[in-house]
């Protein structure tokens, strides 16, 4: 029987749910009430998972203190970087003595003028490589501490991304993936573009505590497949949100989950979905459920399975992501966490932004 219940916030003992006004653990920063809902903690077994959500001043802080925690060695392969906060952290790692390394799309480089000067420094210290895929772009966003913990996500390193944006970002505990993304780094510092000169993905599955968690890199990975199997086995709800739809086997995946009778919910960025090779219409016209983020960007790139699995990651559902970008996705089994994305989707679907709180505040007397 197929149904749709409402979402309560989950306890962290039992998986995922908000966090209290400190962060007792790894990652140290204090969260404002009226934003705890955009840091969730959690557990995959005995091993701890850190969930973000954007807008909001969370993201920040928690970029810096993943930062922070890193003791040995921090790997950084980003599309985008341009708060001064981020580079400067990256810098005062190196200095205490963490064998830092750092890529960033050259393009983006090029203009992040507001972390000019820290680039510079960056270079001069030997730790910057600029990254430049001919055939696409390199587009991930993840960063690897001490061979062990793994950020990735949505979220590009910007004041965009961070105070604008809708967005999300996973801190997971795992060497094995901590191996995959390593590789995934050594391969774009290499210049190894392209399907063919790639190097396998180490570690395609990983256990962690229980909970499975499939790693996919593009172009070399049939991320589109391994997606588009997961929406293939839906048999009660899909939720979707994208900042780009515009992928023909994952539109016909739709059409094939709604031929099955299940509920299809899509939210995408309003601004994307009126581009001329979005395929929101053709999404419209066979019955799927269809909302535009209110104003704010919604830079998601999430589908949720039947409140079982979520996939995540930088991929937009794309062509060019899938065959020619680099690119990161996470598959997760695991309904915790489910609930706890499924809960972000019907927040951008109700259009209640966290980005909305200039109204809420207090201007000087008499003005």
């Amino acid at each position: 029987m197929k149904r749709w219940i409402g979402i309560g916030l989950l306890a962290v003992a039992a998986g995922f749910g908000s966090a209290r006004p400190s962060v007792a653990s790894m990652l140290q920063f204090d969260v404002d009430p009226f934003y705890k809902e955009s840091v969730l903690q959690g557990k995959f077994g005995d091993k701890p998972v850190y969930f973000f959500l954007g807008p909001s001043p969370s993201m920040e802080k928690a970029v810096v203190s993943f930062i922070a925690s890193a003791d040995k060695t921090l790997d950084v392969c980003v599309y985008d970087l341009d708060l001064p906060e981020f580079a400067q952290a990256l810098l005062d790692a190196h200095k205490r003595g963490v064998k830092v390394r750092v890529i960033i799309a050259e393009e983006n480089a090029a203009k992040a003028y507001a972390v000019a000067d820290h680039l510079k420094q960056m270079e001069a210290a030997g730790i910057l490589t600029l990254a430049h895929n001919r055939s696409g772009l390199m587009h991930n966003k993840f960063m690897i501490a001490d061979g062990l913990r793994i950020w990735t996500g949505s979220y590009n390193l910007t004041r965009n991304c961070s105070r604008f944006n809708d967005n999300h970002a996973i801190v997971l505990e795992s060497p094995e993936l901590a191996e995959n993304y390593t590789k995934e780094w050594e391969e774009v510092a290499e210049k190894r573009h392209g399907k063919r000169f790639a190097y396998p993905t180490p570690h395609p599955q990983v256990d962690i505590c229980g909970t499975l968690v499939q790693n996919y890199f593009t172009p070399e990975d049939d991320v589109r497949g391994a997606i588009v199997a997961e929406m293939d086995q839906a048999t009660n709800e899909i939720a979707i949100m994208a900042f780009s739809f515009t992928d023909k086997a994952m539109t016909e995946a739709v059409r094939a989950a709604l031929g099955r009778k299940v509920r299809v919910l899509i939210v995408l960025d309003s601004g994307m979905a009126t581009h001329p090779s979005a395929n929101t219409k053709e999404l419209e016209a066979m019955g799927a459920n269809i909302r535009f983020s209110p104003g704010v960007l919604l830079h998601h790139k999430v589908i949720v399975v039947d409140r079982q699995t979520v996939v995540l990651g930088s991929a937009n559902f794309s062509g060019a992501a899938f065959d020619k970008n680099d690119e990161n996705v996470l598959i997760v089994r695991a309904p915790h966490f489910a609930q706890a994305m499924l809960k972000e989707a019907i927040r951008c679907w109700r259009a209640e932004p966290y980005s909305i709180t200039k109204w809420r505040t207090v201007l000087p007397s008499g003005m």
